[in-house]
């Protein structure tokens, strides 16, 4: 199986057991005030497998399902039998290194806490598009977008959502998982960079 299949299927079945099982969620949730004072570092983890509602989560696993398989060939392709330990840990800091960054803003604040594989699927999308900056994503299956557009776009609703917080849903790693991702990559990688800027400029209409 696939590590991309593999955190679909995990991701999908705790949030489906957590929607039904408050006190699952309750104790997997991201909360930095926990984390911090009871020493629940687990949460830095567990906060991104679980989601706030069945939109949050399909978009999530879709996305991640989408996109995750291509990564993941890239980096078999580039990476050979160490492929599949490198995407692995482009999942797994995908959900952590963000979560770190929500542990230091906000420990001292016990009402906030966060969910979501945003920063995971974020990193993912974003390795996807150092890859392939011009590719055309069909947004709703109609509309066409190059991937850049689209992961910009995506961005700038995540820090717009962020500002609103309305919700437990931690928008902010969308940004912060989309910069891991793409740096952990090229720093992999680092030949990408020259030509990631020539697909940049190869770009025709």
């Amino acid at each position: 199986m696939s590590v991309t299949n593999a955190f679909v299927i995990v991701s999908g079945l705790l949030s489906v057991l957590a929607f039904r099982n408050p006190a699952l969620l309750y104790k997997l949730i991201g909360w930095p005030h926990r984390s911090s004072t009871e020493r629940e570092y687990y949460r830095l983890f567990t906060g991104g497998l679980v989601h706030g509602d069945y939109i949050h989560l399909l978009v999530n696993l879709f996305v991640m399902y989408q996109f995750g398989a291509i990564v993941e060939m890239e980096y078999k392709v580039l990476f050979g039998e160490n492929g599949v330990y490198y995407f692995l840990a482009l999942i797994v800091l995908g959900v952590i290194v963000p979560n770190l960054f929500d542990l230091m803003l906000h420990k001292n604040q016990p009402n906030y806490r966060s969910l979501g594989a945003s920063g995971s699927v974020s990193a993912v999308l974003f390795a996807y598009v150092l890859f392939n900056p011009w590719s055309k994503l069909y947004l709703y299956g109609i509309l066409p977008l190059y991937s850049i557009v689209a992961a910009v776009l995506y961005i700038v609703y995540s820090v717009y959502q962020d500002k609103k917080g309305k919700d437990n849903i931690n928008h902010m790693a969308h940004l912060i998982g989309a910069v891991f991702g793409f740096v952990f990559t090229l720093a992999l990688k680092p030949s990408l960079g020259p030509f990631f800027f020539l697909f940049l400029l190869s770009f025709s209409f």
